[in-house]
This record gives structure tokens, C-alpha cells and sequence, in this order.
């Protein structure tokens, strides 16, 4: 299986094909996420704060565990992928077969940990499980999401992705109106990742494998194995830490406070995954050019981190202005009280573009081995400000050690770019960043009888002003993006066929 490297095109095309790579891997995120949050805020409108706090534990042990299964190998595919493609059907056969084994070994772990380790409450347990199952479909199918994404033909992972969201999303919801059980709602992700599997493996081009017999073939397969989790190493250990540190907060909560806390917090940190999926959707999008570009002149890794943040600062502080009608908007009155941790956990939002886009731009410049030790310095600094934290203020307390950590996380992002990967931002972003937090700071000393909307919105005129008058995009970048949406008017349906043909011929 084989398909052509994205040939190289003038500034408009680049800029062009980024945009494409951007739209098609904001649908593959956000169109699951649409349905897999409306079916995640039925779910705890149905069962309530409490009994949403056991799925909230469950999807915590689910999510840490899942690592085991995935080894954060999608990154390291895209990147071999996109610098050798005529590899690439070896190395998705060898990545294949990694995932058998590494699925059996999440599952197993995941059973004896949640039933003879930890003794959890069954339901959780067999909600965790269930979750699990879903994992290990979706560990196969992040190897061929690895391989449309190298190959830059988002379009596929897209649909395949707004297809697990749809399925995931309504049968998870009418298990649950069924039979009224949080487990039979968990089932609901291991459906939709089965969905979104075969449509992939139907799309797929075959692999020719008539010039090489069954034992040259094995051979074959067995080396590229080895290469793989020869590489690995460094990718596995950051996402481990990512796993433990993303979850790690919800896990000691269910130790030391009640379900019903759990559920507050939970509810209130959906807002800081629906941001996250944002920014790896902007990340992932420019990482297959970063990762081939990597040594050269044209690197864009310190432009891309600037963007970045220049973004998440705006956004994170509008979640802060509006963080109680949203939270009302969203999950309704039972959960007011997690207003007070989603404005808090605003303010982390910049801090975690940082974190999640520098472990992008590091993978793509081969330096994973300082995001595994950056994610251990916040687990540490995170665990330790919980222990006096969530026994003494909970959730708030909770988000209050996210934010500690994460602050230090991104400080530790921003040294190690500089150093490691000349990809730190330069001083006027930072100033603009600062700019944009005081006027922020600003509009919320303002009284505001909307409970924050009109205060967002007099913001975002002063940030969009700031922007223009300091200087965010430069002319050249202006004139290329310019360029780029007027001609892809014109050219988008047959960029988009040429797209979605690229890397269908023989291999």
C-alpha cells in the first residue's frame, strides 16, 4: 500500500491544502463531539450528579488505561508515513499487529485493576470495561487515521469520525432511555468505533502483497514491529503522562469526595475537552508538514505555537466571563455549582494550547523524550496541590491544582521549545497574549445583567482591535490566507475529489 507525498506547491496552495487539512480534521473531531457530548448531557441530566459521578470515574480509569492499547503510536505513524510513503502499508500492517497485543494487555489490566485492585462499585466496573472494549476498536482505527492523516486525506478520518460520533451518540442514548442503565450507555463508544472501523478498512486502497510470499511478508512485518516499538518508547511514556495527568484529578476526587463532587467536576471540565479537541485539531493539522519540514528552512513551529496562543487566550477568558449561563445553558440547573470551576478552568485553556501544541511541534522534530518529562512534573505538582486541595474546597479546589500545574507545565513548554525545537513564542506574542489578558481582566470589573455575554462580547471587539493594531498575522501570512479562501471558492469541490482520490492507486 503505497499513496503520493503532497507535492510541493506556491505559498496560496500550501496555505490552501492547510486550510483543508484544518477543516477536515476540525469535522473529524468536533462532529463526534457533537454528538458524543449531547449524548454525555443527556446522560447527566438522566442520572443526575451522582450516579454521574460513577460514569465519571469509570470514563477516568477507561481513559488512563487506554494508553496501554494506543501507546500515543498515531503520532509516530503520521510522522514515518509522511517522511517515507512508500512504507507506509508495511508499517500499518506492523502497527496492526502491536495493537493486537497491546489491546489484550489494556483489557486484562483494566479488569484485574477496577475488579480485585481496587474493589470498585460493579457498575463502575463493568462500565469501565465496556468503555475499554471501545478503546481497543478505536486503537485499529487510529492506525489507519494515521495513514489518510499522512497522506493528508483528512476528508476519510473526518467521516469516519462523524460516523463513530453519530452512532456512539444515539445508541449509547437509547440504551440508556431503554433501560435506564449507565453501563448499557457505555456500550455505546465500542459500537461506534466498530461503525467507523469498517468504513475505514472498506476505504482503504488493498495492499499488493503478490511479489513477496507468505514468509517474506511475516519477516517483513516482524521487522517493522520491532522498528515501531523501537520508536515508541518516547511517544508511549508522553502519552502515558498525558493519559494520568488528564484524568488524575477526577481519580483522587472519587477517593476523597463524594460521587455527587465527582459529577460537578466532571460536568465542568467537559468544557476544557471540547477546547482541547480544538487544539489538536489545529495541531494535527499542520503536523504532517511539520514533520517533514522539520530540518529545513521553511520549519513553522515557533509561527504555529504563536497562533496557537494568540487563539486560546481569547477563549479561555470567554469561558471565564460566561462560565455561569453556559454551564446553565448546558447541563441545567442541577449543576449551577460547577460554574465556580468552570471560571476557573477558563483560565487554564491558554495554558493547555500551549502544553498540548508544544508536544505536537516536539514529536514532529523527533524531542518527545522532554513532554514525558514536563507531563511527570505536573502529575507531581498536580497530586500534591490535591491532597490539601479537593478534601478542602472539591471541585474548585480541583481546578485551582489544574491550574498551578498547568502553569507550570507551560512554562516548562515554552524553555523546552526554545531550546529543544527554536519554536518558543517571540517576546510581541507574548506581549499581545498579555494585552489580550488585561483587557480581558478588564471587561469582567464591568456590571453585566447577562450574566456575562455582553461583557464577552465588548472583549472580543477590543481583542479583534488589539490583533489588527499589534501586528498578529503579518502581511504576508494576510495575503496567503487572503488568497487561499477566495481561490479554494472557486477550486474546493475539485481540490476536494482530487483529495479524496490521492492514494487510491495500486500499491
Amino acid at each position: 500500500m503505497t499513496f503520493a507525498a503532497p507535492a510541493d506547491s506556491p505559498p496560496g496552495g500550501g496555505v490552501r491544502q492547510l486550510l483543508a487539512n484544518g477543516l477536515a480534521l476540525l469535522l473529524a473531531y468536533v462532529l463526534p463531539r457533537i454528538f458524543t457530548v449531547a449524548s454525555v448531557v443527556v446522560a447527566a441530566r438522566f442520572l443526575g450528579p451522582t450516579d454521574f459521578g460513577a460514569y465519571g470515574t469509570a470514563v477516568a480509569w477507561a481513559v488512563v488505561l487506554s494508553i496501554l492499547a494506543t501507546l500515543g503510536m498515531q503520532p509516530l505513524l503520521v510522522r514515518e508515513m509522511a517522511r517515507a510513503p512508500q512504507r507506509a502499508g508495511a508499517l500499518l500492517r506492523a502497527a496492526h499487529l502491536v495493537k493486537a497485543g497491546t489491546n489484550a494487555v489494556m483489557l486484562l489490566t483494566l479488569l484485574v485493576l477496577c475488579r480485585w485492585v481496587l474493589d470498585l462499585d460493579v457498575r463502575v466496573q463493568h462500565a469501565a470495561l465496556a468503555l475499554g472494549v471501545g478503546y481497543a476498536l478505536a486503537a485499529w482505527a487510529e492506525n489507519l487515521g494515521a495513514w489518510y492523516q499522512a497522506a493528508e486525506r483528512m476528508q476519510v478520518w473526518a467521516r469516519a469520525s462523524a460516523l463513530f460520533g453519530f452512532v456512539s451518540g444515539t445508541v449509547g442514548v437509547a440504551l440508556l432511555l431503554a433501560t435506564g442503565s449507565l453501563v448499557a450507555f457505555c456500550w455505546g463508544p465500542a459500537v461506534g468505533w466498530s461503525a467507523a472501523l469498517l468504513y475505514l478498512v472498506r476505504r482503504a486502497p488493498p495492499a499488493s502483497q503478490a511479489s513477496r510470499g507468505p514468509s517474506a511478508l511475516h519477516d517483513e512485518t516482524m521487522a517493522d514491529a520491532r522498528f515501531l516499538l523501537g520508536g515508541l518508547a518516547p511517544f508511549a511514556a508522553a502519552f502515558i503522562g498525558v493519559a494520568i495527568y488528564s484524568k488524575v484529578d477526577v481519580l483522587l476526587m472519587s477517593r476523597w469526595r463524594s460521587e455527587l463532587d465527582v459529577g460537578v467536576y466532571v460536568a465542568a471540565y467537559k468544557f476544557v475537552d471540547i477546547f482541547q479537541a480544538l487544539v489538536i485539531v489545529a495541531a494535527a493539522a499542520v503536523y504532517p508538514r511539520l514533520s517533514r519540514t522539520a530540518a529545513s528552512r521553511s520549519w513553522a513551529g515557533a509561527r504555529s505555537t504563536e497562533i496557537i496562543l494568540l487563539a486560546a487566550v481569547p477563549a479561555g477568558l470567554a469561558l471565564h466571563l460566561v462560565a455561569g449561563p453556559a454551564t446553565a445553558l448546558l447541563f441545567g440547573s442541577d449543576y449551577a455549582v460547577s460554574a465556580g470551576t468552570v471560571r476557573i478552568l477558563g483560565l487554564v485553556l491558554p495554558l493547555l494550547a500551549i502544553s498540548i501544541h508544544g508536544a505536537y511541534v516536539l514529536g514532529a522534530a523527533g524531542n518527545m523524550r522532554p513532554v514525558a518529562a514536563l507531563y511527570a512534573v505536573g502529575i507531581a505538582v498536580n497530586i500534591l496541590l490535591n491532597r490539601s486541595l479537593i478534601p478542602a474546597m472539591g471541585p474548585q479546589g480541583a481546578a485551582l491544582a489544574r491550574l498551578a500545574s498547568e502553569a507550570v507545565m507551560a512554562i516548562g513548554f515554552v524553555g523546552v521549545l526554545h531550546v529543544v525545537a527554536r519554536s518558543a513564542p517571540g517576546p510581541r506574542t507574548l506581549a499581545l497574549a498579555a494585552c489580550a489578558g488585561a483587557l480581558g481582566w478588564l471587561a469582567g470589573l464591568f456590571p453585566d445583567p447577562t450574566g456575562g455575554w455582553l461583557r464577552v462580547a465588548g472583549a472580543a471587539g477590543a481583542w479583534l482591535a488589539l490583533y489588527v493594531g499589534g501586528g498578529a498575522l503579518g502581511r504576508t501570512e494576510v495575503r496567503a490566507l487572503t488568497s487561499a479562501l477566495r481561490e479554494g471558492r472557486s477550486s474546493g469541490s475539485r481540490a476536494g475529489r482530487t483529495l479524496d482520490h490521492a492514494g487510491q492507486g495500486a500499491p
